[in-house]
């Protein structure tokens, strides 16, 4: 067997190994799924499975470490990602934020939702929580861009986290439901929350 074809094959059980994950996810919970279970719906042995991951939970952190590369970009350069309020016609970068999700809607959806792991949201919120941290240190590296003097009391580190957990809500309800509407929809309702309110998008 070539490199190359030993490459393939690693990917096909790897590939193999995550799509049974995902199905016994959907189908029993993920905190009731086994690696022996796993192993045996991927046809593969669990000495198979441990040569390639450590648990299942190290099994989940490589998929999402595989489809989560590009999300940073989704943003665009550093700036303040919520001054703009057209929000009829959203930032192209909310709306591709929002097509990452759409396009890795089986792993998104199945560990997102109500079969899935509080252990994968909380990893996807912390991993939001950091990106949005890291993109406003570069950004108050750029004078054009500091924010002025926040005039809430709340603690910086509690409203990132509010905003976190609010997009994580809003992705699982949207890719439970079918994605009945588009991710340009999505970001107009999520911005239309978030910049405005809760209060004054219900017109109280």
């Amino acid at each position: 067997m070539t490199h190359e074809q030993g490459d393939r094959q690693v990917q096909r059980t790897c590939k193999l190994i995550q799509e049974a994950l995902i199905e016994l996810t959907a189908e029993r919970g993920f905190d009731a799924v086994t690696v022996g279970e796993i192993a045996q719906r991927a046809t593969v042995n669990r000495a198979t499975f441990y040569r390639h991951y450590r648990d299942k939970y190290d099994l989940v952190e490589q998929m999402f470490q595989e489809v989560i590369r590009g999300l940073a970009s989704s943003l665009g350069p550093p700036r303040d990602i919520f001054s703009e309020t057209d929000l009829q016609h959203p930032p192209e970068r909310w709306v591709k934020f929002f097509e990452h999700f759409a396009a890795h809607e089986r792993l998104y959806g199945t560990l997102l939702g109500r079969n899935g792991s509080n252990w994968f949201v909380n990893r996807l919120r912390d991993h939001i929580v950091n990106l949005i941290e890291e993109r406003e240190k570069l950004r108050d590296r750029l004078p054009a861009l500091r924010r002025t003097p926040p005039r809430t009391r709340i603690p910086r580190q509690v409203a990132i986290t509010f905003a976190a957990n609010l997009l994580i809500s809003t992705i699982a309800w949207w890719l439970e439901g079918g994605r009945q509407y588009s991710p340009q929809q999505v970001a107009v309702w999520f911005l239309e929350v978030t910049i405005n309110g809760y209060v004054n998008a219900l017109g109280l």
